[in-house]
């Protein structure tokens, strides 16, 4: 029965995501908010997104969307589904993405929804590369 609303926790976008086998701990590399590309449209190799969420109880319907700003064009989406055994729990979720499509430049936005109701939001920015000696950010 679900009498609880999960709230999200964090909504992180890196390069990958480890975990130890003795502690379960989870270790977030190479974490960015913005991707530079030399052309557009762009395929980038891989992300990982990372989810954790609280204060839910049995089971919810969850999706991550990314969707440019302007243009609603979408990037990426998958759904599943998160189990919470009761409300203190927090439940961790990462996703692998391989070889999303970014279809122009621009200011896109990272949405996490449980149950189709939106939990968490991030900005992604895509960007030109820029010139030589001048980056900031992942290529």
């Amino acid at each position: 029965m679900k009498n609880e609303n999960p709230i999200g926790l964090a909504l992180i976008l890196c390069d990958t995501v480890i975990q130890d086998k003795e502690t379960n701990k989870r270790s977030l590399i190479g974490m960015f908010d913005r991707l530079y590309a030399a052309q557009f449209p762009c395929i980038h190799p891989s992300m990982c997104v990372y989810v954790s969420a609280t204060s839910g109880k049995g089971d919810y319907d969850t999706s991550i969307v990314c969707r440019h700003q302007g243009s609603g064009q979408r990037a990426f989406a998958i759904s599943g589904k998160i189990r919470f055994g009761d409300p203190l729990q927090v439940v961790e979720v990462v996703c692998n993405i391989q070889r999303p499509k970014f279809e122009e430049a621009g200011e896109y936005w990272l949405e996490f929804c449980i149950d189709d109701v939106p939990v968490m939001m991030r900005r992604l920015f895509l960007e030109p590369t820029p010139p030589p000696g001048n980056r900031n950010g992942r290529g």
